[in-house]
């Protein structure tokens, strides 16, 4: 269900996805602000970074070819020869724009600036290209040019919704998608502007920012702007109009489902977890939906907000603790520290953990439906070979097998499971997993560290010394077995034959630029179905979802010689015993 489709978040997303504001340091050379800058900065306040966004019309199908992109930053000085703007290659696994750009103009002070590029592959976070100036840039800079739109898969594989994307008359993306930056180390303002006047009636622009035409008073590195989602044309909202405050929706395209209703849906499950987070106030909470060809029910959370992805199955009621998981991240955020991948047990297990429950809790999903959530989490987790992989191999494992991608997700939230479980019965219900968290967001509201170090002391604070060698095994890679009544008395463990994922070739294939089968496994499935070493899989394929779907089958496009052939088969080997919940009768269910 929802934790199957989202593993290529965010993670990684957020969490795990926001790489951006690590952004490398270029071998290119360091930016320096002349004295003459600072003093410009500091006479007139921060210098102003302002955006402005100018979507072409719509073809006859209704799609966006272009926008037009025009960004001018105050104060900028860069010597001749180094480099001034940057913008990724990859993002998360996503293709950018950035080889794609058309008619780069650059002006200072002083008139036009001839420009190069260079990349830089091994930068830290991720491969960056920047531009250089043939003469020293001086003053307010001004930087022009047209992005192309197109809806190709990304040729890199699995990825978060990133890149730009067009459907009924708008259009999105997230900025580290397609947005040229300065390289200064400067704080600025950020202004975003939308010029709509090529989109035919009602239309608007949308971002993690807020609403239409803005400004944001606070001043931030120019980096943050990479980490905003944009959507503009001719979208729609629930409320509407959008909201500058609170809960606000919006998408593009049409999906297969009541989205109003759905959204509507997303608000009561707001309105419940801020209460439940202790989260002051309305804080602004966007959610954003789009079409996505690949993976679709998925999502990721940027900027505070949520970017969902729907296709032409998308079951509603699915999507619904996709919504949950992403809200979860919003207000319990990442594991301090940077660790990234490595810390995504904290992050991606508490968000299935809490993804059922807190719906749960509300009323908002049946007992049926919640059981069933645990069940594919324990399924996926327990028929998974790689099970017991050590927590410090996944970063590098991560997008090379769709296996390791989901162990933070099902093994994190198992974890938690158990935790919880320990709590409650060494304070006989007097305390619970939800103190440790709650504790964590307060230490992070205040400013303080909340970090593994501060949760383990609050664990050991709980449990004592045995608390922190089950973590360790953990993260060591041990199974992770919650006791049999540790989602309450109304649940009790057993057993069911399940089989095991299994893709039948080389995993590794699926990350490729050109996406050449090998390591056929003799007598898989996917043998059996006909595929052969040396065919070349012509479209990315998603497995996360099938993976948590015993009866999901994969389907394969490959290129065979001068034919194209279409192979279909289930990817499942062995058959082993996996650990379920089912219901019992308890006096303590109350009926649910």
């Amino acid at each position: 269900m929802s934790q199957d489709q989202v593993s290529e978040r965010n993670t990684v997303e957020t969490m795990i996805f926001s790489k951006h504001r690590c952004v490398a340091k270029s071998i290119l050379g360091a930016i320096v602000i002349t004295a003459s800058a600072i003093s410009q900065v500091s006479a007139g306040g921060p210098p102003k970074l302002e955006v402005t966004l100018t979507p072409g019309a719509p073809d006859e199908t209704g799609d966006i070819p272009f926008v037009d992109v025009r960004i001018v930053a105050e104060a900028q000085h860069a010597p001749a020869g180094s480099p001034f703007m940057h913008m990724p290659l990859v993002s998360s696994n996503v293709k950018t724009s950035a080889g794609s750009l058309q008619g780069l103009k650059v002006a200072d002070a002083k008139g036009d600036v001839a420009v190069e590029s260079l990349d830089d592959e091994k930068g830290k976070g991720a491969p960056f290209r920047h531009w250089l100036g043939a003469r020293e840039i001086a003053g307010d800079l001004s930087v022009s040019y047209r992005v192309p739109i197109t809806n190709e898969l990304n040729p890199l594989g699995a990825a978060p919704p990133y890149e730009l994307r067009t459907e009924s008359g708008g259009f999105s993306g997230l900025g580290g998608a397609f947005l040229t930056l300065p390289e200064s180390k400067m704080d600025y303002r950020f202004s975003v502007s939308w010029d709509l006047s090529n989109i035919p009636g009602k239309s608007n622009g949308v971002s993690t920012l807020g609403v239409g035409n803005l400004t944001v008073q606070d001043a931030s590195p120019a980096e943050e702007l990479f980490d905003v989602f944009f959507m503009g044309g001719r979208i729609r909202h629930f409320p509407d109009p959008a909201p500058k405050k609170g809960f606000s929706s919006s998408w593009q395209g049409e999906p297969p489902f009541d989205a109003k209703a759905l959204m509507k849906w997303t608000k009561r499950l707001y309105d419940f977890d801020i209460k439940f987070f202790r989260v002051g106030g309305e804080p602004p909470y966007a959610v954003f939906l789009r079409r996505n060809l690949i993976n679709p029910g998925g999502g990721v959370e940027v900027g505070g907000s949520f970017v969902g992805t729907f296709g032409e199955k998308t079951d509603p009621d699915d999507f619904k603790l996709t919504l949950s998981h992403e809200m979860v991240h919003t207000f319990v955020r990442t594991l301090g520290g940077g660790e990234g991948l490595a810390s995504s047990w904290y992050s991606e297990g508490l968000a299935v953990y809490y993804q059922r429950l807190l719906p749960w809790r509300a009323g908002l999903i049946s007992t049926e439906e919640y059981l069933e959530d645990i069940n594919q989490t324990a399924a996926r987790y327990y028929t998974d070979i790689l099970n017991d992989t050590p927590n410090a191999k996944i970063p590098d494992l991560f997008w090379a097998d769709t296996r390791v991608r989901v162990l933070p997700y099902d093994r994190g939230a198992l974890y938690f499971a158990a935790l919880n479980d320990r709590i409650e019965k060494a304070t006989e219900n007097g305390r619970s997993l939800d103190d440790l968290v709650l504790e964590m967001m307060d230490r992070r509201a205040k400013g303080e560290a909340a970090d593994q170090h501060v949760f383990l002391s609050l664990l050991e604070a709980e449990l004592g010394e045995a608390g922190v060698e089950e973590f360790k095994a953990m993260l060591a890679g041990e199974l992770v077995l919650p006791a049999s009544d540790a989602f309450g008395s109304c649940f009790e463990r057993t057993q069911k034959s399940l089989r095991r994922y299994e893709l039948g070739f080389d995993s590794a294939v699926l990350i490729e630029p050109k996406r050449i089968v090998r390591g056929l496994v003799a007598g898989s499935a996917a043998a059996l179905a006909g595929l052969q070493d040396g065919d070349i899989i012509v479209k990315p394929v998603p497995q996360d979802a099938i993976q948590g779907d015993q009866q999901a089958t994969l389907t394969l496009l490959v290129q065979r010689g001068e034919e194209q052939l279409s192979i279909t088969y289930l990817p499942r080997g062995e058959t082993v015993g996996a650990y379920q919940w089912r219901r019992v009768e308890h006096p303590s269910c109350g009926g649910r």
